[in-house]
């Protein structure tokens, strides 16, 4: 005993350690999928960044240039008229090299022999040194500017362009690049190649002026991926910028450590420059990741003190399951009880239909139900005298009865008499049941009832009325009855809402009662106010009553069933056929036409034009005497969800669901004749339904298409 008692204790504990691991092991995915989320999330936070960032660099970028090009176009003819002295042209590049702050220094270089006194070259060549202008002749033997590109491209092209850059020395070694345009004398001609030149340090200043992380940098590239300019050597070590560079000629935005990624901008305009902002992953994310490394410690903490508190509780479970093992014992067959008679009801609701049932006791005597058959819903609500297990008993017989009548017969008025026949042949109990029971065609909105002695249901429309049904005696008190049958048409939008009376005898604590005037009422409320779907009315209505009735306790059972007619987007046709063979194809084309106002795909629409052929071929030859004449109505109806044919004839009573298939599995030698084609229809079609009203065959077939 003892070493089972060990056994026992070891298997909880062992119990208790899973459930602590499980735990782990969630939280721990909790904080990973977290920590990605927040990961993506800082991603696209600094895309965003990045975007605002390269954009104003490159606005930045774009307005100097901008300027330079602005300063050339402005002065171009201030230029043109100084050119009839070498003096005057060499003043007019002084003034254009002091009209603009960003340029350093700028030339003029004139074709060959253009002034005699100044030799075969003349380049005046002006720069900004230490506050002041200084100009000086550069061409020569050693600078033969007639074979450099910025002049050979400027006098071939005609127009003013950038040039890529490049190093200049001259006591120091500069970064710069030209802007070139060509200057025309008053004739037209091209005389001169003037070069306004720009130092590029300023652009890696203002690429690295305010950078959020201290290893980000950004750097400006030519589009063939040569450097303009980028971060101090002393910021930035050379390596990371050349590792950023080899990225961008390989057309990669994340090195394959993953160690640093960078976004890109290509400018605009001339020269189409790169912009690149360069990070450091370990820096974008450090912040994420303390805050994942401490999240982890207090998940440690959090699962020591989870283990203590399992182990707490699991000792006071011990001693509350003793206590509880009687309570249980005592209320353990009520539970079942009122748990098989809660699955008896549907759960799974439609749109447009809600119900609920709530029993005084553990279990009582209401009862509601609903099921849809060939594009018809079918339902009832109904009350047994008396309440506790007795009435939960009758209420599930009626259930029963109601689902097996409901299966073969359209009629309610039948299926009260069918009802009413079965609970007159075992009145032992001496209880009866009010029930309404209903029929409605959810493709026309024509609903068939019969009332047994039940409240008359609401009907909300334009307004909220009762419904006229006529009462007629409940089941089980008389056999024999007759139950009037009425009928009705629901237009799209319209709501039946029924009830037991435990709705209008709900009772506070003064003991009066809620009525059916404060039912309307509510009903209307919700009319009004839009908040009119089934599921609102009943949710509506049953916190009506609890506000209602307040601390009293329920003194009855109490069921609602609202059920709203929305008939959708719905297709109808019609056909009416003699029946002589040669109508088969009129039947053909009939279908057809209707399958493509639905586009249902061929195989679907090949096997239901088969099964209702079929069935109407079997209706011409065999319905009417041989050589009488008679109509055979096809009626065709689709929600696109679903499709019903309705098959009508007024020849002999005949019923294709009660005859055995053909036994597919003998050989023809051996097969019965018949039955084959009803086989055939059963395997193409979901439901096979008939009935015999108004002295007329009415045969249904349904299938799903959705």
């Amino acid at each position: 005993m003892y070493l089972y008692r060990m056994k026992i204790a070891k298997r909880n504990w062992l119990f208790r350690l899973g459930i602590v691991v499980i735990a782990a092991l969630l939280m721990e995915l909790i904080s990973f999928i977290q920590y990605s989320q927040t990961r993506k999330i800082m991603e696209e936070e600094m895309n965003i960044r990045s975007r605002v960032v390269l954009g104003a660099m490159a606005d930045r970028i774009d307005h100097v240039m901008e300027l330079t090009e602005a300063t050339m176009r402005e002065n171009l003819l201030y230029l043109r008229r100084s050119l009839d002295q070498p003096d005057s042209a060499s003043r007019a590049l002084v003034y254009l090299i002091d009209d603009n702050p960003h340029v350093v220094g700028g030339s003029l270089a004139f074709i060959p022999a253009y002034y005699p006194s100044k030799g075969r070259l003349f380049e005046p060549y002006a720069t900004k040194e230490n506050g002041r202008i200084v100009l000086r002749q550069i061409a020569g033997d050693k600078h033969d500017y007639t074979r450099t590109d910025f002049y050979i491209d400027a006098l071939s092209s005609g127009k003013a362009d950038w040039s890529d850059p490049y190093s200049y020395t001259d006591g120091q070694t500069r970064n710069l690049i030209s802007y070139s345009s060509p200057v025309t004398d008053a004739s037209g001609r091209i005389v001169a190649v003037c070069s306004l030149d720009m130092d590029l340090s300023w652009m890696g200043d203002t690429l690295n002026a305010s950078q959020r992380f201290p290893s980000s940098f950004g750097l400006l590239l030519t589009k063939d991926f040569r450097l303009v300019a980028g971060p101090l050597p002393d910021k930035i070590s050379p390596a990371l910028v050349e590792q950023a560079l080899g990225l961008l000629r390989s057309g990669m935005e994340k090195s394959a450590d993953g160690d640093i990624f960078l976004r890109t901008l290509s400018l605009r305009r001339d020269a189409y420059w790169q912009i690149a902002q360069v990070y450091k992953s370990d820096e974008v994310y450090a912040h994420i990741r303390q805050i994942r490394s401490r999240q982890v410690i207090l998940l440690l903490l959090g699962l020591a003190v989870l283990f203590f508190m399992i182990d707490r509780f699991a000792r006071s479970e011990r001693k509350l399951r003793s206590a509880s093992e009687e309570q249980a014992r005592i209320s353990g067959e009520l539970a079942v009880a009122r748990d098989i008679q809660r699955k008896m009801l549907p759960t799974d609701f439609p749109e447009g239909v809600f119900g609920r049932l709530e029993p005084a006791l553990e279990v009582g005597g209401d009862i509601y139900d609903f099921y849809i058959r060939d594009g018809k819903l079918f339902f009832c609500i109904g009350d047994v005298s008396g309440k506790g297990v007795p009435a939960a008993m009758v209420m599930a017989v009626t259930h029963s009865l109601f689902r097996m009548v409901s299966r073969k017969e359209e009629s309610p008025s039948h299926i009260l008499a069918a009802l009413n026949e079965q609970l007159c042949n075992s009145r032992e109990s001496n209880m009866f049941v009010t029930c309404f029971v209903g029929c409605l065609d959810l493709y026309t909105g024509k609903l068939r009832f019969a009332n047994a002695g039940h409240d008359k249901p609401f009907v909300l429309s334009a307004g909220v009325s009762l419904l006229p049904a006529k009462a007629n005696l409940p089941l089980g008190v008389f056999p024999q009855t007759a139950f009037v049958e009425q009928a009705l048409e629901l237009s799209p939008g319209d709501t039946l809402f029924l009830y037991t009376d435990g709705l209008t005898e709900a009772k506070n604590l003064s003991r009066k009662a809620l009525g059916r005037d404060r039912v309307q009422a509510c009903l209307a409320a919700g009319l009004s106010s839009g908040a009119n779907s089934a599921s609102q009315l009943v949710q509506a209505m049953a916190q009506t009553v609890r506000a209602f009735v307040g601390e009293a306790p329920q003194s009855d059972d109490m069921a609602l069933l609202a059920i709203r007619y929305l008939p959708g987007d719905l297709l109808r046709e019609q056909i009416v056929l003699t029946n002589i063979k040669s109508e088969v194809s009129r039947l053909s084309d009939f279908v057809k036409a209707f399958f493509e106002r639905l586009s249902l795909d061929r195989k679907q629409a090949s096997g239901l034009r088969l099964a209702l052929e079929e069935t109407v071929v079997n209706v011409i030859n065999y319905a009417y005497p041989a050589g009488e004449t008679g109509d055979v109505a096809v009626y065709a109806d689709s929600n696109h969800r679903e499709v019903r044919f309705t098959v009508v004839d007024s020849g002999f009573p005949f019923d294709p669901t009660a005859v055995l298939s053909a036994d597919t599995t003998l050989d023809a030698k051996n097969r019965p004749i018949g039955g084959l084609g009803i086989y055939l229809t059963r395997k193409l079609v979901d439901s096979v339904s008939y009935c015999r009203k108004n002295n007329q065959n009415v045969l249904t077939l349904t299938k799903s298409i959705s």
